[in-house]
């Protein structure tokens, strides 16, 4: 049977914004199809993942495991070594109760805007933001709202936030350590946050997937743990980029249990569950793994922030130390003039065989924006090879 075309002529107007390329996604791609590209795009995290976590999901593949449906938020195992994980490293007083497992902390987000937001709410998002917080949030029938942090340290601006905030206010989302900036919260900012919304039931909802990659002697505040923000945060998190496995797709949500086991009923609608060998291995590797890894981690990363961030002031461009996370978002127009960001892209995989993210993406108003984000997140080799290519962009 032919099916008309006018069947599929018309789409939700919820996903209409996405019929726009995906350049995050496009530009790997490109850097894919170029002799010997580097991807310093996408932050995919090419790295090798820790032994337990890989053997824990292979013992689960090899009949450790039957192959069946995990509950819904995830393998009480899992659950409980995450509330552990929380107790030990984030200071917040979890149980398994508290936590739910999702598909990253992508499946989080997603799970818990359809939990909590009706068509015309408003969610506060933190400019430069994670483009894919900003897209995703439309499609639960929301608007973002975007409020710029302030000068070269990103400082959380309170009557910014409360010029922005409106009787539609439902959720600001905080990103640290933050994408594509790197920015840092402090507990200052967040107890900030926390009086700014005093008297509205506005939540914060976090994105903590960098929480291991704080330089400089800085820390990782969980924002739950502040007082003036416990009682309306709902943290979510991911396994990706502290175990390099981006693919896996294991994260979670923790908070309050009623809403958690609201959120994971939804979820269940979404995914019916995580996978099951995956989540084993994030298990094993939560229960094994020393105190040493997160420690080296945040440490080699620290390492490969300072050669990267040398190779690029060396070309020429301008940025201001990432305060963690592993991205450099950088002003090109010494190098590549007053070009549109995805031209000045272009151009230096024209020239140097590297790509980046165009800046644009992190701004709800794109235009006049003139940087574009670079990730670390590669071999040592595979860096100074990026490294060594960008200074030749000045000869």
């Amino acid at each position: 049977m032919t099916v008309p075309h006018s069947a599929f002529a018309r789409t939700a107007a919820r996903r209409r914004h996405l019929d726009q390329s995906n350049l995050l996604r496009s530009l790997t791609l490109v850097i894919n199809g170029v002799p010997d590209g580097i991807n310093l795009g996408q932050g995919v995290c090419d790295l090798d993942s820790p032994r337990p976590l890989v053997e824990g999901a292979t013992a689960s593949i090899d009949g450790g495991d039957r192959q069946l449906y995990t509950p819904y938020a995830g393998l009480p195992e899992l659950r409980e070594a995450i509330a552990a994980k929380l107790r030990r490293h984030n200071g917040l007083d979890y149980r398994a109760e508290n936590v739910a497992v999702c598909t990253g902390s992508s499946g989080a987000f997603f799970a818990a805007g359809m939990t909590l937001f009706d068509p015309g709410d408003e969610v506060v998002l933190f400019e430069p933001f994670y483009s894919y917080h900003w897209t995703t949030v439309p499609l639960f029938g929301a608007v973002p709202r975007a409020v710029r942090l302030r000068g070269p340290e990103l400082a959380f601006d309170v009557e910014a936030l409360r010029a922005a905030l409106t009787p539609r206010t439902r959720a600001v989302v905080v990103n640290t350590p933050g994408n594509p900036s790197g920015k840092v919260w402090t507990a200052g900012e967040l107890a900030a946050l926390g009086r700014a919304l005093e008297g509205t039931d506005v939540v914060v909802m976090t994105d903590e997937v960098y929480e291991y990659m704080c330089f400089d002697g800085r820390e990782h505040v969980s924002p739950a743990t502040v007082p003036e923000l416990a009682g309306r945060t709902l943290t979510m998190n991911s396994f990706s980029k502290t175990f390099s496995i981006t693919g896996w797709r294991v994260g979670f949500l923790a908070g309050p249990a009623d809403i958690v086991e609201k959120c994971g009923v939804v979820f269940d609608q979404m995914e019916v569950c995580a996978a099951r060998p995956m989540q084993r291995g994030v298990q094993r590797a939560l229960e094994q793994l020393p105190e040493t890894f997160y420690t080296d981690l945040r440490d080699e990363y620290q390492c490969k922030r300072d050669l990267f961030c040398a190779a690029l002031r060396d070309a020429g461009f301008r940025f201001d130390v990432p305060q963690g996370a592993y991205y450099v978002l950088a002003d090109y127009r010494d190098v590549f003039g007053d070009v549109a960001p995805y031209d000045a892209v272009m151009a230096m995989i024209d020239r140097v065989r590297v790509n980046a993210v165009p800046g644009d993406l992190f701004f709800a108003e794109p235009e006049g924006v003139r940087c574009m984000r670079f990730q670390f997140a590669v071999e040592r080799h595979v860096l100074a090879d990026a490294a060594t290519r960008l200074r030749s962009l000045v000869r």
